[in-house]
């Protein structure tokens, strides 16, 4: 038995026309909601594939097929995503009614040393979110300030773009710290963070294969949960990964020529990502940090005593 009806599929199509989502992967959006992924990846399914059918002519088109159940896992993601909406709007009115100069994530940045011109680039966040913020031409986390500022409570907004802007707004460092390279209880933005962030990005699972790949020593729960992976795969992750750290490494020039004079001077680049406080995502960084840095820091002929603590180093030049 169905549990929507026509009249229901009526009233959430016509609010979507005129969401900022509609044009947005449902395949993101099932993600951002944490409910059954959306069974079809084509390039073109979005909202904006089906809100302009009636029920009648939604249980007809071949993505349906007459499934009840179908009809309605989809109208559920979209009913879901305008849910968001009312607890999110509240917030949103409350900070349009203050001046431009008192934005309370302007504040927020001002008072961490976080630097408005930030690329989101660099920032943790799904594909759904980045779809918006591409979509209203946002690239800093100065832009992103002023956009949750701007907003209009009819915007329909969720998953990790509500999340960050929440952190940002009540000053929640733990929260900021899961978007962007920020250490809690310090000021500033960190490479080390950033480049652990591009490894937050990937599913965990993921993240465990690969470290386990790498040699990292992971907790018997964590060994268990990696998957089995291949040195294709492993290829296929880095390459997407690649990218982003050497767009990290040009932000953090400072840090950057820091870290190569550490290691070139006997340090490690494992006593370097410790404070990422996650093997996984340590051994990751490791090895993309080596990678992207061969030819400008040396490779140890012999472990050093911390590196072999780790593991790790000496083997992430000749592993491939």
């Amino acid at each position: 038995m169905a549990k929507f009806n026509s009249t229901e599929w009526d009233e959430i199509r016509k609010k979507f026309r005129h969401s900022i989502m509609a044009d947005t992967s449902l395949v993101s959006l099932a993600q951002n909601l944490d409910t059954k992924p959306w069974p079809h990846a084509a390039e073109d399914e979005k909202p904006s594939k089906y809100i302009d059918f009636s029920y009648e002519e939604l249980m007809m088109l071949p993505e349906i097929a007459g499934s009840a159940e179908r009809a309605d896992h989809l109208i559920g993601i979209l009913k879901e995503t305008l849910a968001f909406d009312d607890p999110f709007g509240d917030m949103v009115a409350q900070v349009e009614q203050t001046a431009a100069k008192e934005n309370p994530i302007l504040k927020t940045l001002a008072r961490l040393g976080i630097p408005e011109s930030f690329p989101l680039l660099l920032a943790n966040l799904s594909e759904g979110t980045r779809a918006v913020c591409n979509s209203e031409g946002i690239k800093t986390i100065g832009e992103f300030a002023n956009l949750g500022q701007q907003m209009s409570t009819r915007v329909v907004l969720g998953g990790d773009f509500r999340n960050m802007l929440n952190a940002l707004t009540h000053g929640d460092e733990e929260g900021i710290g899961l978007f962007l390279p920020y250490r809690k209880g310090s000021t500033g933005l960190h490479l080390a963070e950033s480049i652990g962030l591009v490894a937050a990005g990937l599913p965990r699972p993921d993240q465990l294969s690969l470290a386990k790949y790498y040699g990292a020593k992971l907790s018997t729960t964590d060994a268990a949960a990696a998957r089995p992976i291949t040195k294709e795969q492993v290829e296929k992750h880095e390459s997407l990964m690649r990218a982003t750290v050497a767009s990290a490494l040009a932000w953090f020039k400072e840090e950057k020529a820091a870290l190569v004079k550490q290691v070139n001077d006997g340090g490690t680049l494992e006593r370097y990502f410790v404070v990422l406080n996650d093997h996984a995502r340590e051994a990751i960084a490791v090895r993309l940090t080596a990678k992207a840095l061969q030819g400008e820091i040396k490779v140890q002929a012999a472990p050093t005593a911390e590196a072999k603590k780790g593991g790790l180093f000496s083997r992430f030049f000749g592993k491939s």
